[in-house]
């Protein structure tokens, strides 16, 4: 069923860019091994790992390729493949379509017609019928065109496609009109396609038979374009299960390709601007340029597990613990990539884990991660758990604790203001008991008490150091009434002020 025109607009407004970059191997073809094509890109899909890309970001002419973005539509828009029947309009046999010059890959779909969607997509991806996608175009652009365009570049922005910009549904349109890709958005749009089971079943199919319509009395087969699913052909590879092809005089010859090699593993493989002609077997160097890239890669690489869950990768000391001075890290997961058959040791391994770990710990505790490279490129992040079960000894913890205390900072903080404070108090101590020493001693007439010549005008006084005449007071103090009266004589001399002869 065909959804409605405001769903398709509203699609055409999400322009998300939420797919990054695969991870890169970095793979290079050996010594003597080339291809034609201008611009590749493999993708392993179990891993999201890239094992060979060249030039995959450069704009090219894609050519019918462009038809992976209007199947991938089709199959997103109409729920009911089989029933939907969509008519090949006849204002749509225009150009290069009609133009013999031109020699336009058709499915004999003839104006007028009434073609079920399943129908309209074995056409576009067995041979390539651009009649077939225009009127897929027309039908979910309601009527237009440019609103089929618009809806194209929407989907391929929201697939994460950065060099890719649509103006026609078929291919027929070049770079000079607007329409290109690169081989890394071919990918995308290609593995998108690749969820759909139906696009599995059609593009895997060498010849499909196309029912009676209203120009055909009877049904008539068509044949898929793709060699590579051909056994009879030159280039066959059984892994190949299909996808596209694609050529322009502008854009060369193109292909997109999956395959599943004897271990399952699932790749989405594309080569854009291959030469035009054939190579001497009569086949396009785009299947040869594929062919050579899938032989090499099954021959030498498959997925492995990037570490072992299975054994301890490093170890951390363990505090507070009288079972065990280490911990052994075990990986969390196994993290697939696709490595050499005969070499496990191109992983580099950056750990990030604790100096020691504290008691008590649970196996399975996440306590670090390691990450893994690949020929300087990342692969991945995984998390290292505790192989054990790891209890706390009270006494250890608590004796860490009392050095923890009188080690830390708060303890030594204490203990010199501390210090200081009793420095001071000695200093002041022993500075009050000298004053208070010094005071004594005036008090007895030691040094520093000695008698002074009296003032001009005054006579001699016992405050001042002289004795009174015997039998008489003193005129400036009374006689002492007893031993407990206190002699305050050295306030005197202490309170004394100004030069002599002055009061």
């Amino acid at each position: 069923m065909k959804k409605c025109a405001a769903g398709l607009a509203a699609l055409f407004l999400i322009v998300i860019f939420l797919s990054p970059r695969a991870f890169a191997a970095g793979y290079e073809l050996p010594e003597g091994t080339s291809i034609t094509a201008q611009s590749a890109y493999f993708v392993n899909l179990d891993t999201g790992i890239v094992v060979f890309e060249q030039n995959a970001d450069e704009q090219r002419s894609v050519a019918s390729l462009t038809k992976l973005m209007t199947a991938l539509l089709l199959m997103e828009n109409v729920s009911d493949l089989e029933s939907t029947m969509i008519e090949a309009n006849r204002d749509l046999y225009t150009g290069a379509i009609i133009d013999p010059t031109v020699r336009a890959s058709h499915a004999d779909i003839r104006p007028g017609e009434h073609v079920s969607a399943l129908n309209m997509l074995y056409a576009m991806m067995l041979p390539s019928a651009n009649e077939a996608a225009e009127a897929v175009g027309y039908y979910l652009g309601n009527g237009n065109l440019n609103n089929f365009y618009a809806l194209m570049n929407a989907r391929a922005a929201a697939l994460g496609c950065t060099n890719t910009n649509f103006t026609s549904t078929n291919g027929l349109v070049d770079m000079d009109e607007g329409n290109y890709s690169s081989a890394h958005d071919i990918a995308l749009i290609t593995q998108e396609c690749w969820k759909h089971e139906v696009f599995r079943t059609v593009v895997g199919t060498a010849a499909h038979q196309m029912p009676a319509a209203e120009s055909h009395n009877e049904p008539y087969n068509i044949l898929s374009l793709n060699a590579m699913i051909k056994p009879s052909s030159t280039v066959y590879r059984s892994y190949i299960k299909g996808v596209k092809t694609g050529s322009t005089h502008d854009a060369g010859r193109n292909f997109a390709s999956a395959a599943v090699n004897d271990k399952g593993e699932t790749y989405i493989g594309v080569v854009l601007g291959a030469p035009w002609d054939a190579a001497e077997d009569g086949y396009a160097y785009s299947f040869h340029d594929t062919a050579t890239i899938y032989d090499w890669l099954f021959a030498n690489y498959s997925i492995k597990p990037s570490i072992d869950t299975g054994s301890p990768v490093t170890e951390v000391k363990v505090n507070y613990s009288s079972e065990a001075d280490t911990l052994m890290l075990y990986p969390a997961g196994d993290l697939k990539t696709v490595l050499p058959n005969d070499s496990d040791e191109l992983l580099e391994k950056t750990f990030d884990v604790p100096e020691s770990v504290d008691a008590p710990i649970a196996m399975g505790d996440k306590v670090g991660t390691v990450t893994l490279t690949l020929n300087g490129a990342l692969v991945g992040t995984v998390d290292l758990i505790a192989g054990q079960d790891v209890a706390r000894n009270g006494f250890l913890y608590a004796v860490s604790r009392v050095q923890a205390f009188f080690g830390g900072l708060y303890f030594r903080v204490v203990c010199i203001l501390t210090a200081i404070f009793l420095v001071g108090y000695g200093l002041l101590t022993f500075w009050m008991y000298n004053r208070q020493k010094r005071q004594r001693v005036r008090r007895a007439g030691g040094p520093g008490n000695a008698p002074r010549a009296p003032r001009p005008g005054r006579p001699p006084s016992a405050g001042r150091g002289v004795p009174p005449p015997a039998g008489k007071p003193s005129a400036s103090r009374p006689p002492s009434s007893g031993p407990d009266e206190l002699d305050l004589g050295f306030l005197e001399d202490d309170f004394t002020f100004g030069p002599p002869g002055e009061d």
